[in-house]
């Protein structure tokens, strides 16, 4: 062994050594804590379904407002950007998709059955109709919900959403969710802390809110979750591309998209646009957050418009 391979060796070793040092230090087994407790802040409800136990929360009175969360998602990150948008008012519905906090991962999970779950929940709660929300991965759901059950929805409101745009096969969509390796609580934490600029090139700007890096935590009790929208759910609308008529929507439709968006990708949006009628809200820039624009009086105005629906 030459001494340049030597070196090279014991400099790999050290980085090994300082990342070891580093997971393990006292102000990340905090932080880590500190994100499960907050978790269990939140009035958490569960209900039975023929695919395993859901959890959701239910808060506030009003026209109800479903959410069908993005990836690294769950009931906290659901019903935060419910709250973010409505504050107190309506009656705001925020449930974990499968493999997310607190609901199961059924054996064969689909995009068909998460729907069914939605059903399954009104159904519990005793709505006749809601408006729901999809963000980002949870647009296939949710546009399977208003496929499958369209008396029972007020309005669809796409928020920075998945959406069927073209046809593709598995092998041409590449990469759908984050490799398995990084679904780690301190491999996450390791990586907001240290490169947020790959987060930032995600999420298509540098002015991503630090309470956004902290609700994706933890990891350990989304992660099946994650896998499930990486290996089905992101892929779905694509790869069984007719199983999305959704020229047969009648429901009032709001599409609100950024066209610098780098994962609800605004040329996927435009196609989603030709087959149906909808509203829209279009931002030139903001990324997937849409960061910088207020998007509340368009959604307020757009259910209250359609509540006698």
């Amino acid at each position: 062994m030459n001494i340049s391979n030597l070196k090279y060796i014991i400099f790999i070793l050290i980085i090994i050594g300082g990342l070891i040092l580093y997971f393990s230090c006292t102000s990340y087994s905090k932080i880590i804590n500190e994100s499960y407790q907050q978790l269990e802040t939140y009035n958490v409800k569960t209900f039975d379904t023929e695919f395993g136990k859901m959890s959701y929360v239910d808060e506030g009175s009003g026209e109800a407002v479903i959410i069908s969360h993005g990836i690294f998602g769950g009931y906290d990150q659901g019903y935060s950007n419910l709250y973010n948008i409505f504050g107190g008012n309506y009656r705001k519905i925020a449930v974990s998709r499968f493999g997310y906090p607190g609901s199961a991962l059924p054996d064969e999970p689909t995009p068909d059955k998460q729907a069914k779950v939605f059903l399954n929940l009104i159904d519990e709660l005793k709505i006749d109709k809601v408006f729901l929300i999809t963000a980002s991965a949870g647009g296939t759901a949710g546009i399977k919900f208003v496929l499958n059950y369209p008396d029972r929805v007020k309005g669809l409101i796409l928020l920075s959403s998945g959406v069927p745009s073209i046809p593709k096969t598995k092998k041409e969509l590449g990469m759908s969710g984050p490799p398995k390796f990084i679904l780690n609580d301190r491999l996450m934490l390791f990586s907001i802390r240290n490169f947020k600029g790959i987060f930032y090139s995600m999420f298509g700007s540098k002015n991503v809110p630090d309470e956004v890096f902290d609700i994706m935590l933890p990891v350990k009790p989304r992660k099946k979750g994650v896998i499930y929208d990486t290996e089905i759910n992101n892929i779905d609308m694509a790869v069984n591309f007719n199983d999305y008529p959704v020229e047969k929507i009648t429901v009032p439709i709001l599409v609100i998209n950024a066209k610098d968006d780098p994962m609800a990708k605004y040329e996927d949006t435009e196609y989603f646009l030709k087959r149906v009628k909808a509203e829209t809200l279009i931002y030139p820039d903001g990324g997937h957050l849409i960061i910088g624009h207020d998007i509340t009086e368009g959604i307020i105005s757009f259910i209250e418009r359609n509540s006698g629906e």
